[in-house]
């Protein structure tokens, strides 16, 4: 039994973090860009017979969301609230929407970069960006300062962004480079 509901689930499902993220960029860092998202998720979800299989989803979200943000805007001005005029915010958004293919990509080239890095400058990011314990306790684990890791890391962030933009220019181009990369 094939629900239509599902494809719809999936992609509102799939969409959340670029939704949030979005959201996010238009309202500043505002605490209040997750209750945006869940409006912007029941306005989504009211209307979703108005979404056609197939099309893109993102860009709906996108443009249901910038609604959602203006209406934020208006009643922070109405309480009193400094914020952007809203040419202002509706350029920004629309830079943002055009700009969300270049993130996608930049996304799809991290995680080729991540791929390609050795094993122990891998675990190092992982330990760094999980959260699981700070840089000191996992300097000491491998005794090692943790300047040395700082260092590190730095290099390997060069390396990434290096490794990115190379992937990005390549795809571009039509070329695909492969191979370890070290910092």
């Amino acid at each position: 039994m094939n629900n239509p509901d599902h494809e719809f689930i999936r992609e509102l499902t799939t969409n959340q973090g670029p939704v949030l993220a979005y959201i996010r960029s238009l309202v500043g860092g505002s605490p209040d860009a997750q209750d945006i998202l869940q409006k912007t998720n029941i306005i989504l979800w009211d209307k979703k017979e108005d979404f056609i299989p197939g099309t893109n989803f993102k860009s709906w979200a996108f443009a249901v969301a910038r609604y959602e943000v203006l209406g934020h805007r208006r009643r922070l001005r109405r309480n009193g609230w400094l914020v952007f005029a809203d040419d202002v915010a509706e350029q920004i958004a629309r830079d943002l929407e055009e700009d969300n293919t270049d993130w996608e990509h930049s996304l799809r080239a991290l995680q080729g970069c991540l791929g390609k890095l050795r094993s122990q400058d891998m675990e190092l990011i992982q330990m760094r960006y999980s959260g699981n314990c700070g840089l000191e306790e996992y300097a000491k684990s491998l005794r090692r300062s943790s300047g040395t890791l700082k260092a590190r890391l730095f290099k390997i962030r060069a390396v990434l962004r290096r490794c990115i933009e190379n992937s990005i220019s390549d795809s571009t181009q039509g070329t695909i480079s492969d191979g370890e990369v070290s910092a």
